[in-house]
């Protein structure tokens, strides 16, 4: 009987993970933050919540706790905030940036050239990226457009509004979370 109810509880409460899942991969989706991001500062925040809990516990305790490899515990303890890494599209799209300031023009070549674009995403992201999937998601993003035999950078439009309705978002769905969680605790 116990066993049963013990199945029933951890289903659950894999359910309930699963759903917490999904509403941070929309928001990720929705407002164009990192999954790495998010990512950095649940392992932060799980480290200093273990280490409060715990206050004396070691850092190969803290890191069979949380899962965490235990050469990164001492870092997410002392951290105040995340240190990210640029993505290989950031990267990418610094280096055009720089190459088309050197050339004094807007437009960069796709091909045939030694500082073309897709020199460039073989230097970033050889095999694990395509130079058209890369392009796909800086046309996404509003940075590049097709240009016949070139692609051009384009001034961001609307950037200001587009990350202030991010904050604005993320910022409501912490919010309803934190709600949550806190409106189960106190109904226990």
């Amino acid at each position: 009987m116990q066993d049963d109810q013990n199945i029933a509880n951890r289903a659950q409460i894999s359910a309930s993970v699963e759903e917490i899942a999904q509403v941070i991969a929309k928001a990720t989706l929705a407002y164009d933050f990192s999954y790495k991001e998010f990512m950095e500062y649940y392992k932060m925040h799980i480290v200093k919540g273990c280490k409060k809990e715990k206050p004396r516990a070691t850092v190969v305790e803290i890191s069979a706790r949380t899962g965490i490899d235990r050469r990164f515990i001492v870092s997410y303890t002392t951290a105040k905030e995340t240190k990210l890494k640029p993505s290989k599209v950031d990267l990418i799209y610094k280096d055009v940036i720089a190459a088309c300031e050197k050339r004094d023009t807007c437009l960069i070549p796709k091909i045939d050239d030694p500082e073309s674009f897709e020199v460039i995403c073989r230097k970033h992201a050889n095999g694990s990226l395509t130079p058209k999937s890369i392009f796909i998601e800086l046309f996404r993003q509003g940075k590049l457009r097709d240009h016949g035999e070139h692609y051009e950078i384009m001034k961001p439009k609307h950037h200001a509004n587009k990350l202030q309705t991010a904050a604005e978002g993320i910022k409501a769905t912490a919010n309803s979370i934190v709600n949550s969680v806190a409106e189960e605790e106190w109904n226990q």
